[in-house]
């Protein structure tokens, strides 16, 4: 994910393909388990709040966070008071219990600062971290609210097929692995969050065609431009930078596990000069038992010119107690290899955090982060950082 598209994918986690340890899916399943807000993954947050006789799924998670640095920079705030919210809205047009009907997707983000040394123009701590890796991937920079995505979802093909066009939000559909996708409820560095070779964008124009395959298998094809930055038309005809991604998904283990593998090519526009990249993702997520949930990253790019060479990350989510099953811990661990053509040109990273489940809708978070060699900056400190959020979902 390149720093232009810290994501609102505080959802994300909602758009994995669920597990089917039980029973063999209907027929279009797969795509519901990426496109809908189901509750596939247990998580109570995520509880569906759908009106059924109008067609309307939403979800709405918001957040305080505190954030605190040990070694920031001097030009840098090492605390920051944050509020964040993160909603989507799926609503049906045109009812097709057939095909799966015509659908309007739309998704809000935003982040403020609750303090003068956390405003945005104070260069709050989390703007301090890494060409790869940020501590918090929903902090938006400059931009205190901001509309990921706007588009139309046509199913077709008796649920096999699906089409998404419009201003999109490639992380919605794209490398979505669940343990590590929701900067809310789960890991907050954003180097877990999606893969940093993948870059993918969000609000351009673009189109994501899902087909899928069988009961156990799909394939996508998405297309977005990377010209637009938030809040500006996404469909301008400034610049001629865009990706194309792939994704081919498979359930494993009798549906406790999935792979994912990502081909992509990219055209970055710099000063009228067209610079290409290409290579490859690949991901495991493994649901091992009711306890123990595994995960793993890894990317490849043929030039570091245009974003990070090599990245594999790996984790895993584990409920420790068993009287309390919405409860877990997560540890993730990184490595990530930047532009800089010398020895000093990568970044590790590591994190723990506990999601402690209050009720149905509020969850304490705690999270630790450890970054070596941050930003591939041989000047620079190694970093400690230290967060809590309050989430409540609904």
């Amino acid at each position: 994910m390149n720093n232009n598209h810290i994501l609102a994918i505080a959802m994300a986690g909602l758009m994995v393909a669920p597990v089917f340890a039980d029973d063999t899916p209907a027929t279009g399943e797969l795509l519901e388990g990426i496109n809908m807000f189901t509750p596939e993954e247990g998580d109570p947050a995520y509880k569906v709040r759908a009106n059924e006789k109008y067609g309307t799924q939403w979800a709405v998670d918001m957040a305080y966070g505190y954030w605190h640095s040990k070694n920031t920079r001097s030009d840098f705030n090492n605390n920051a008071n944050l509020f964040l919210i993160h909603a989507q809205l799926n609503q049906r047009l045109i009812e097709d219990n057939v095909n799966g009907g015509t659908w309007l997707r739309a998704e809000f983000s935003g982040s403020w600062g609750l303090d003068k040394s956390s405003a945005k123009g104070a260069r709050m701590l989390t703007d301090a971290f890494g060409s790869a890796t940020y501590a918090h991937a929903d902090i938006y920079g400059p931009h205190d609210g901001v509309l990921p995505e706007l588009a139309i979802m046509q199913y077709f093909a008796g649920k096999r097929a699906c089409l998404i066009a419009g201003m999109v939000n490639l992380t919605n559909y794209f490398d979505a692995v669940g343990p590590a996708n929701d900067s809310f409820s789960s890991f907050t560095n954003d180097g877990f969050i999606n893969s940093s070779v993948l870059a993918l964008p969000d609000a351009n124009a673009g189109a994501v065609l899902q087909v899928e395959l069988n009961h156990k298998s799909y394939a996508m094809l998405g297309f977005s431009r990377e010209t637009t930055s938030y809040g500006h038309n996404p469909f301008s005809s400034n610049g001629c930078s865009y990706l194309v991604v792939g994704e081919y998904g498979r359930t494993i283990f009798d549906g406790a596990a999935i792979i994912r593998i990502n081909p992509f090519f990219r055209q970055v526009e710099e000063d009228d000069t067209k610079h290409h990249n290409a290579g490859i993702a690949a991901s495991l997520e493994w649901e091992i038992n009711d306890g123990v949930t595994v995960f793993a990253r890894t990317g490849f790019a043929h030039k570091q010119d245009l974003g990070n060479a090599f990245d594999f990350t790996c984790g895993a989510n584990l409920k420790l107690i068993p009287s309390r099953e919405d409860d877990f811990l997560g540890v993730a661990a990184g490595v990530f290899k930047g532009t800089a053509p010398t020895e000093n040109n990568r970044e590790i990273v590591l994190e723990a955090m506990y999601s402690l489940q209050l009720n149905d809708y509020m969850k304490i978070v705690p999270h630790v982060q450890y970054i070596a060699n941050p930003a591939y900056d041989a000047g620079s400190s190694d970093e400690l950082i230290t967060g809590v959020q309050a989430v409540f979902s609904f």
